[in-house]
């Protein structure tokens, strides 16, 4: 690949969206070159998000540089266009379709549907999709001790990350204005049937917050 189409990924080890993001471009045989922020040790990870900053102050994820062309989240046409890639073979922001849905990740997905629809948020159809987001979950609850968002970037402060423990904060006004949470987790009935647009939800999280991961 050219000097000019080199690509860089700043990405989330658990984040569906940057999973996502890694699929399209490996089915593409797309050559690119990618960093989990949230794996990096200390000082090394501040000076990483020092950068991302530069391209988007926001530090969302993925954060994808093709050359000079700065794209945040997992945005396909985009992607697409940028690399003057074709329609044909495809990925999608679906999940990988596995079917190896261990005993645990089943009885945590039964428990969770049946509390959550009662509140009227749906797990998306994409089992796949939802499964990779539910053990993403069970990661972080071991790693940071709650389950923080898998596609924002948790600080191992419980008190600083609150807003972003899942469900987040954020998912009833990103369900009530998009049809879907951040991750595309949390869904609603008419987003499921395809009666509601799937658009890319945005980050809602304040700027100021994600500068907390220092």
């Amino acid at each position: 690949m050219s000097e000019e189409k080199k690509i860089r990924m700043f990405t989330i080890s658990t984040c569906s969206h940057c999973k996502a993001a890694k699929r399209f471009l490996r089915e593409h045989g797309v050559e690119f070159e990618f960093t989990d922020v949230d794996l990096l040790p200390r000082d090394e990870k501040r000076n990483i998000l020092k950068e991302v900053e530069k391209y988007n102050p926001r530090r969302s994820y993925p954060t994808i540089l093709i050359g000079d062309t700065v794209i945040v989240g997992f945005k396909e046409e985009r992607i697409k266009a940028a690399l003057e890639l074709d329609k044909t073979g495809a990925a999608t922001a679906a999940g990988e379709a596995s079917e190896q849905e261990d005993a645990d990740i089943t009885r945590f997905y039964e428990a969770l549907k049946k509390a959550q629809e009662a509140k009227g948020y749906f797990f998306n159809k994409d089992k796949g999709r939802t499964f990779e987001l539910l053990k993403a979950l069970l990661v972080n609850k071991e790693r940071y001790g709650y389950m923080a968002c898998p596609c924002r970037l948790a600080v191992k402060d419980r008190e600083r990350d609150k807003d972003i423990i899942c469900p987040c904060v954020y998912r009833e006004p990103d369900v009530a204005e998009f049809g879907s949470c951040y991750c595309n987790l949390y869904v609603s009935k008419e987003w499921n049937e395809n009666a509601a647009p799937h658009a890319y939800v945005p980050e809602r999280r304040p700027p100021e917050k994600t500068r907390g991961d220092t």
